[in-house]
């Protein structure tokens, strides 16, 4: 599939122009903040602040791309649903190379086509943002959750025993 296939506007701020671009090491930086997220359909969050650092390795017949990805989302907590500041870090890899057309032939390989002269890495940087999401979103710490509601949910939640399963804990096998 071609880049930005999420149904994102393109940004310029996150076209690479690659055709020109002499061979060795290139860095990007991209600073990631609200209006990146609402530009994206089905995320859940839309607040944030990430600095992306692209480190970009042009060689003949293809290109390395390095993410690194540092930050904090805005979440809600999945116990209390008080929104907290979620700390994100991690790094991926991309390989790009040219051919006929669009073909993804593994997570990290990306073939493009010949005539292709940019790459927007917008939608590389949301995938990759939503796969450092945890799947449990809850403060580290509970004290940090909406004691309120924590009070609710325990008052709520007692096991009740019934009393008709009582009598066969007396039942013993031989």
């Amino acid at each position: 599939m071609p880049p930005n296939f999420c149904g994102v506007d393109t940004n310029q701020d996150f076209n690479i122009p690659f055709k020109g671009l002499s061979s060795g090491d290139h860095r990007y930086t991209f600073e990631i903040n609200d209006s990146f997220f609402e530009s994206f359909e089905y995320f859940e969050t839309e607040k944030g602040r990430l600095t992306v650092i692209l480190d970009l390795l042009k060689e003949p017949g293809l290109m390395d791309l390095h993410f690194k990805i540092e930050g904090v989302l805005q979440l809600a907590c999945d116990r209390c649903l008080k929104e907290y500041d979620h700390p994100l870090k991690g790094e991926f890899r991309l390989i790009i190379k040219p051919g006929e057309g669009f073909v993804e032939e593994s997570d990290e390989v990306l073939v493009i086509p010949q005539t292709e002269s940019r790459i927007d890495v917008s939608q590389y940087i949301f995938e990759y943002i939503n796969l450092l999401l945890p799947i449990q979103h809850t403060h580290s710490d509970i004290n940090d959750c909406d004691q309120k509601v924590i009070g609710k949910l325990e008052k709520h939640s007692k096991p009740q025993t019934d009393p008709r399963w009582e009598a066969l804990k007396n039942i013993k096998l031989k």
